[in-house]
């Protein structure tokens, strides 16, 4: 019997995560997500883009980030994904792609991510996992989203596939975000310098993909700047 307290798996779909954060107070006015199609260099992903979120299935073949040296930056914003939120990865995901770009996207007064940020801004990434565990309000959008899914609801310890994030600080250091790792929970991958913000991810994701042996379990989608 499922637990009432239960937190179910999200799928990766832009339309569904849309009605997850206005549930959650982003006024999506100034917020959009978009499925990237295609990894190839002349791929047009848009511009004004946030963040990238990548699903991919769990796999010990994958390999680690090709993280080019440690630069630890305090700004960032970060939350681990404790053991009873293990089937909270695409929140988590979606948390951290939102909690670093706070300065582009916009808060409702008082809704439920606007205070959540506001009452963790201080705290460690152990600590806001806790409160997030705890945050009815936040519960409660996350299971009507979860229900609202095209495949079966899926149960702590069944989901059998991960997501993180992609962000860029500073104006050109990239991050792989990533609240499950038992290390740092943000790893930088280097500069963009010339590079695009879509050049460098998908090199990191093609890397991720190769491993996968075919499977075609994975996902890429952008969180931008509404048009």
């Amino acid at each position: 019997m499922t637990s009432p307290n239960a937190w179910h798996a999200l799928e990766s779909d832009p339309d569904l995560w849309r009605i997850y954060i206005e549930q959650l107070g982003v006024d999506v006015s100034s917020l959009d997500f978009i499925e990237i199609y295609s990894l190839d260099e002349d791929y047009l992903a848009g511009e004004n883009i946030y963040a990238y979120i990548f699903l991919y299935p769990e796999s010990d073949a994958l390999p680690v980030s090709n993280v080019s040296q440690s630069l630890t930056n305090d700004k960032l914003w970060t939350i681990k994904q404790i053991d009873e939120l293990d089937s909270c990865c695409c929140l988590i995901a979606l948390l951290h792609a939102i909690g670093n770009n706070l300065d582009k996207v916009i808060l409702k007064a008082n809704s439920p991510l606007a205070d959540f940020f506001k009452n963790t801004e201080n705290m460690t990434a152990d600590e806001r996992a806790i409160v997030l565990l705890n945050d009815q309000n936040i519960h409660e959008a996350h299971e009507e989203t979860a229900e609202q899914g095209q495949t079966e609801m899926i149960d702590s310890g069944r989901v059998g596939y991960h997501y993180i994030a992609y962000i860029v600080s500073n104006g050109n250091q990239l991050y792989e975000m990533n609240g499950s790792t038992k290390g740092p929970h943000a790893k930088f991958i280097g500069e963009l310098n010339d590079e695009s913000f879509f050049s460098r991810v998908t090199q990191e994701v093609k890397e991720k993909v190769s491993a996968l042996d075919g499977d075609i379990r994975f996902n890429l989608i952008a969180m931008a700047r509404k048009q």
